[in-house]
């Protein structure tokens, strides 16, 4: 997918991380694939913020310089980060239902038992 040949750990590692970045997303191309590495050696302190909607090229001094639209392959994350320490993917957490009832009532009763037996 990329049309260049790492020479060096640190440039093998780049190469990694950006294929795991495009296991995730369903239309980054040769070309954007490219520059996010390139920009990924630019500086230590460059980094790349991926949700399930856009991907940003974020400087070393926080700011975005560039963004794609991107098309995530599944729904099992929400956000990827990755910088020069490494590649944080946050999971997508689905919420569950729960009866909140119960608890409350229970601690009523055993406030007014508390009461009535005063």
């Amino acid at each position: 997918m990329i049309d260049k040949k790492p020479k060096t750990y640190n440039e093998i590692v780049r190469l990694k991380k950006c294929y795991t970045l495009a296991n995730y997303y369903s239309n980054i191309t040769e070309n954007m694939f490219n520059e996010i590495y390139d920009f990924l050696g630019e500086s230590e302190g460059n980094s790349i913020v991926a949700n399930r909607n856009i991907l940003s090229l974020v400087d070393e001094n926080g700011k975005v310089v560039k963004t794609f639209s991107i098309v995530p392959k599944n729904t099992s994350f929400d956000k990827i980060n990755i910088d020069s320490s490494g590649v944080t993917i946050v999971p997508h957490y689905t919420s569950s239902s729960s009866s909140y009832g119960g608890s409350s009532g229970n601690n009523n009763n055993n406030n007014n038992n508390n009461n009535n037996n005063s």
